[in-house]
């Protein structure tokens, strides 16, 4: 059975499945070149729909059906009838309305969901209508559950607490579920008036980012900062309390202080004085410490119920590295999994594996399948490289065996841009369409990030070899698996600060990526002629964009970011190109 899955709000894309396997996924900013795009003037992800039919060779007559990552009609109307009054009885505010000069904020959300999701099944069907598929049966899968069976089928844990929270999605910012041999047990839900997703996107916009993307920088910063200097304040405005997550400082004037999007400056309005007194880096830490603390004791709650057992997890909250690993350092925490595109990325896959699964009807899963990689965007062929080299006019030359040739040039002090293969699905650059730099050269941070337009606060991060990961990290061995996708933070030992202190963070932390040989035969090589000869079994790897831009895609897209950030080297399948303006790719500035 093939299933078409996509998504067309934030960070939209599609991904296509079959028989519970992901054979394509790509977000559609990867194809637009906008960051986190939601498609088209009409909202339609149609660049990524067509990217992953044609990379699977799908047409009308074997794809099967469709599934799109939306609460249905039925479950919204139940879910803001039960769930969503309970929490806003007391503040009924009227409302305009094309029907009524006077309609009440509970009258209003009981219509909402038969004329939304009316209007969003049109808009799918007319989408669908664009690639042949109009006539395809639709699925509709709630966000959260999407994020859940994301995680869960994809693991390689059969029995497992589902854990999945972010801002907001289909009215709630996160839900939890037990697996058990593919069987899914709903075990609560949570609204999105306490999310703590959102208060992270709130404390990211107050310290002049952006939220719903910078808060990656928030975590980078927190590091810098200290959270005593803060705790006091912060423990008063949000924590958790008898099992829910709380934001004390809104019960008495809850529409005042509730941190939406739309609400921001309300929210500002109402922090204390204090405030204004404490850094930006201090007020990171502040955040950051109280998201670790509040989430490790929201999961801690769910394992003392089941005993000891493997946590998979999805959702926004859960790019936030270091959350992890609170989670992971729980007594009752066998392992952790982290889908590799946790974000609204990876809703497309979700909905389509739980759409499989429940056409199959929950089948007894004993072996639950496990994600090797996600090497699942598209490739170029040598032939359509070398036309993009010969089109920018650039020098290069051809290399049987390029690992050597990359080790040698990074052990010299060189920055190589690598592109080659399968493009990565999800946030993070896994070699693909990375940039390498040797890991010993501490003022990296410095030079490097101002090369690219980047905070010079953000860490690199190592790509370690797998073989040598209990020599580099602390307590790595249980969850060496999210470890592969650069999805969670570990100590890292004495040697590893003083030999790579390029890829530890200032609290003596890393986000690694560990390879093998199996998952990637060039990239390890890289890394293991790079050891043979200087020793060290880590490089940094980082993202190949520019700032603001997401991840390369296309030969053109790595071409033009080599060439505008001034890099050194573009390894490119086989393919070296040395930098067309040297003086500025050597330069420490």
């Amino acid at each position: 059975m093939r299933i078409l899955g996509f998504y067309d709000d934030h960070n939209a894309g599609s991904a296509v499945i079959e028989d519970g396997k992901i054979l394509a996924a790509v977000e559609e900013e990867r194809l637009s070149r906008i960051k986190l795009h939601n498609g088209n003037e009409d909202g339609e992800p149609i660049l990524s729909l067509e990217m992953v039919l044609k990379m699977t060779n799908s047409r009308p007559e074997n794809i099967d059906k469709v599934a799109i990552g939306i609460m249905p009609a039925a479950e919204m109307q139940s879910y803001i009838h039960h769930d969503l009054f309970k929490v806003q009885k007391n503040h009924k505010w009227i409302l305009a309305s094309l029907f009524s000069k006077s309609i009440t904020w509970d009258k209003y959300w009981l219509w909402y969901p038969y004329f939304y999701n009316q209007f969003r099944i049109n808009r799918v069907k007319k989408l669908l209508a664009k690639v042949g598929l109009g006539d395809k049966p639709v699925e509709f899968v709630d966000h959260h559950r999407s994020h859940a069976a994301a995680a869960y089928f994809t693991s390689g844990r059969s029995r497992a607490l589902i854990v999945t929270l972010d801002g907001q999605g289909d009215g709630q910012c996160g839900q939890i579920w037990l697996g058990e041999e593919g069987k899914l047990t709903h075990l609560k839900s949570i609204s999105s008036y306490h999310s703590p997703g959102l208060f992270y996107n709130f404390i990211t916009w107050y310290l002049g980012y952006k939220p719903m993307r910078h808060e990656g920088k928030i975590t980078g910063l927190a590091a810098h900062g200290n959270y005593d200097h803060v705790a006091e304040q912060f423990e008063k405005m949000f924590g958790f309390e008898n099992g829910e997550f709380r934001y004390y400082m809104a019960e008495k004037q809850y529409q005042h202080a509730y941190p939406h999007r739309t609400n921001y400056d309300k929210f500002r309005a109402a922090l204390p004085r204090e405030f204004e007194s404490f850094s930006p880096a201090d007020v990171a830490a502040g955040v950051q410490v109280l998201t670790e603390r509040v989430v490790a004791r929201h999961v801690d709650q769910y394992l003392q119920k089941t005993g000891p057992i493997d946590v998979v997890m999805a959702g926004g909250v859960f790019a936030n590295v270091r959350v992890n690993q609170a989670v992971a350092e729980l007594p009752n925490t066998r392992s952790v999994f982290i889908f590799p595109a946790m974000g609204d990325n990876g809703i497309p896959a979700g909905a389509a594996l739980h759409t499989f699964y429940k056409s199959m009807g929950w089948p007894e899963i004993k072996n639950m399948p496990r994600l090797d990689d996600v090497y699942l965007g598209p490739s170029y062929t040598d032939a359509e490289i070398e036309a993009e080299l010969k089109k920018a006019g650039l020098q290069y030359t051809w290399h049987d065996h390029i690992a050597p040739v990359i080790a040698d040039l990074l052990n010299k002090g060189h920055v190589v841009a690598r592109f080659d293969g399968r493009m990565e699905y999800g946030p993070r650059a896994l070699g693909n369409r990375t940039i390498l730099y040797q890991s010993t050269d501490k003022s990296v941070n410095d030079w490097l990030n101002h090369k690219l337009h980047r905070t010079e606060f953000m860490p690199f991060a190592p790509v370690t070899l797998f073989e040598d990961m209990e020599e580099n990290y602390h307590h790595i061995a249980h969850n060496e698996y999210p470890a592969r996708f650069m999805t969670i933070t570990f100590n890292c030992s004495e040697s590893m600060q003083k030999g790579c202190p390029a890829v530890v963070h200032v609290d003596s932390t890393a986000r690694p990526q560990l390879i093998e040989e199996k998952a990637n035969p060039v990239y390890y090589n890289i890394v293991k002629e790079y050891k043979k000869l200087t020793g060290l079994s880590s490089v940094i790897n980082t993202s190949f964009n520019m700032h603001e831009e997401p991840i390369v895609c296309s030969p053109g897209d790595a071409i033009r970011a080599f060439t505008q950030g001034h890099l050194e080297y573009l390894a490119i399948s086989n393919f070296l190109v040395p930098s067309p303006t040297p003086e500025k790719a050597r330069s420490r500035e």
